[in-house]
């Protein structure tokens, strides 16, 4: 037997046994008007209705349930009292609720009650049992009783699907059975329950598009290599960007950015003319994101081999590689271009075309489709961006691209080498944006949303990187400013004079930690009652539920019933999702994976969505 220190363990954490999951799917297009509550005027109810007149999205609400967050004490939990460990390493609460949690016994140290000055030792199992409210997702446009998420191809070993923006592709942060896993799982048990789907490559929560899923692991860890070698895989990205995508290179400390191919010299020794080179085949001047050796090349900083992500034999003498800053021209076989045809304007000009036209130009016809003819891919000019990139914080998800040459050694662990492939589609004169088509040839995190920002075209709503969260969604700018005011309300009260605000400006129950005020309404000398079960005891002392149900009920010395607090709960829940980003014009478009045969011979998987509905509005 393995000594204890090596065996696997599995916290003991999930839902309390016995408890039924009840969610709803809901369509703002039929429900919103319904859902605005009584307290808001006619003029908010109309405005809430107007932004959803032809809107065919469905979202997933899912009631509160008992959860028990479990895990084992991390090394540097080791020493420390337990409400020191649980106040400042999770922060979802103030410290009084976890003295409180610790004393109630909602929070057990390895199945048993313990003291707020237990001193957390080595193998530890801290379990914290919560009534835990999960953010709303959107699903798939439909109507009632279609399928949650477009299934793509099904066959015994793979699943494509197009998820959903907004959707997580598995439980994380604040998502559980809001998750894309959990989501099929719960539609067909049969085909898709827990154990029969594994994940292959991850895609951001607020990026919609295909995604991959095996239906064993080995399978995954065979699909997960292939992406990982990049041999004969390419993931192909939509994005609409502010701007006339690339003018934005127009400025003379840009320009200086541009790899200017070195001279060639012919057998007699003398130069060979522009025109000449032009038609030769020279290869790029970065591979994956680092500069080719023996190539020149004056963006970029050094960085170890230890950081670039390759595997070297001694970390003592680490080989140091020139991460590359700059962009160049190569047509649709990778050959560098750099005569009088290849400039920065000259290829924002050259949209001729519709959408499909130009896309099936750049990447080829749909794979599963022979409605775009007989157009094929043809030699189409792509725009290569070498920039490096980092997560900067790791905890808030902050990740940052551009010249890091300014920080110290020290501070450059993490900085990864990053290179992206664009290619224009269309552009649209009335709302300043463009329609392109990325493609990442490494995986950094956000990648082409931050080479896009640096490229001064940033995703037209991606508020985090340059853009703006409602660009050209007046209707939805609306729905946000309604359920914000009617949110503030809630938090803030009806009455005058003395009522005050109890939560955070702007708060929701996803990401804002509860207040001291808010415990003391909700929990402050409840104690638990003769014969209620700790479930229930949780439920009713829960600060998120009191959120929902507002100020005005905290005050109040009625008793609320089950149904009214559900009812409380479904609004809130709806009204916060309307104040979120509802995803980014950022697509997961196609996906082509070489996968080997049994009889030694390769075969190409190739798959494609169609278009999202702000790419389909270009023509």
């Amino acid at each position: 037997m393995k000594p204890r220190s090596k065996r696997k363990r599995v916290p003991r954490g999930g839902v309390e046994d016995g408890v039924k999951l009840r969610f709803d799917t809901v369509s703002l297009a039929t429900s919103l008007a319904k859902l605005a509550p009584e307290k808001s005027s006619r003029q908010s109810s109309d405005a809430i209705a107007d932004t959803s007149a032809v809107d065919r999205r469905r979202i997933r609400i899912i009631q509160p349930y008992p959860f028990r967050f479990a895990t084992f004490a991390k090394a540097r939990w080791v020493g420390r009292t337990l409400v020191d460990v649980y106040s400042q390493e999770f922060g979802s609460y103030p410290q009084s609720y976890y003295i409180s949690a610790i004393k109630a016994g909602r929070i057990l140290v390895s199945g048993r009650r313990v003291q707020c000055d237990y001193i957390v030792k080595g193998g530890d199992e801290l379990m914290h049992t919560v009534h835990r409210h999960e953010p709303a997702v959107g699903l798939a446009e439909g109507i009632e009783g279609d399928p949650p998420i477009d299934i793509l191809h099904e066959s015994e070993s793979l699943l494509v699907v197009d998820k959903p923006s907004t959707l997580p592709i598995h439980p994380c942060g604040g998502y559980n059975f809001n998750s894309l896993f959990e989501v099929l799982s719960s539609w067909r048990q049969d085909r898709f329950g827990q154990g029969k789907l594994f994940n292959v490559h991850r895609l951001d929560r607020l990026t919609s598009g295909l995604v991959v899923v095996a239906k064993s692991s080995q399978y995954a860890r065979t699909l997960s290599n292939c992406i990982m070698k990049r041999d004969g895989c390419e993931k192909i990205y939509l994005a609409r960007v502010k701007g006339k995508f690339p003018l934005g290179l127009i400025t003379a400390e840009k320009q200086e950015l541009r790899y200017k191919r070195e001279i060639v010299c012919s057998d007699d020794g003398g130069s060979v003319p522009p025109t000449k080179r032009s038609r030769m085949e020279v290869a790029p001047p970065c591979r994956n994101g680092e500069v080719e050796p023996g190539r020149s090349w004056s963006g970029g900083l050094s960085i170890s081999l230890a950081n670039s992500g390759e595997k070297h034999k001694s970390c003592e003498d680490p080989i140091s590689k020139l991460a590359g800053l700059g962009y160049w021209f190569t047509d649709s076989n990778g050959i560098v271009q750099d005569d009088e045809s290849t400039t920065v304007r000259c290829m924002a000009d050259k949209c001729q075309g519709s959408t499909l036209e130009m896309l099936a130009r750049a990447i080829g016809p749909d794979p599963q489709s022979s409605c775009q003819g007989t157009l094929e891919k043809s030699n189409s000019l792509w725009l290569n961006f070498a920039c490096p990139c980092r997560i900067a914080s790791h905890k808030n998800g902050v990740c940052e691209a551009g010249d890091f040459s300014s920080l110290k050694e020290a501070e450059r662990k993490g900085i990864k080498p990053a290179q992206t492939s664009f290619a224009v589609l269309s552009y649209d004169l009335a709302s300043d944006t463009s329609l392109i088509v990325a493609k990442p040839i490494t995986g950094r995190t956000h990648q082409i949303r931050l080479h896009l920002q640096q490229l001064g075209h940033p995703i037209a709503n991606d508020h985090c990187y340059g853009g703006e969260m409602w660009f050209g969604d007046d209707a939805g700018k609306e729905a946000y400013n309604t359920s914000r005011e009617w949110l503030d309300r809630l938090d803030r009260g009806s009455g005058t004079g003395t009522a005050r605000k109890l939560a955070p400006d702007n708060s929701t129950n996803a990401d804002t930690p509860a207040t001291e005020a808010e415990l003391y309404h909700a929990a402050a000398n409840r104690q638990r009652m003769e014969g209620e079960t700790m479930l229930d005891f949780i439920a009713s002392t829960c600060v998120w539920c009191q959120r929902c149900r507002g100020i005005d009920d905290m005050n109040s010395s009625s008793v609320i019933s089950k149904e009214e607090n559900d009812k409380a709960i479904f609004q809130r829940t709806l009204m916060e999702y309307l104040v979120r980003s509802r995803g980014i014009f950022l697509h997961a478009l196609q996906y082509s994976l070489k996968m080997a045969k049994e009889d030694e011979g390769e075969e190409i998987l190739r798959y494609r969505t169609k278009l999202p509905t702000w790419a389909r509005q270009f023509d």
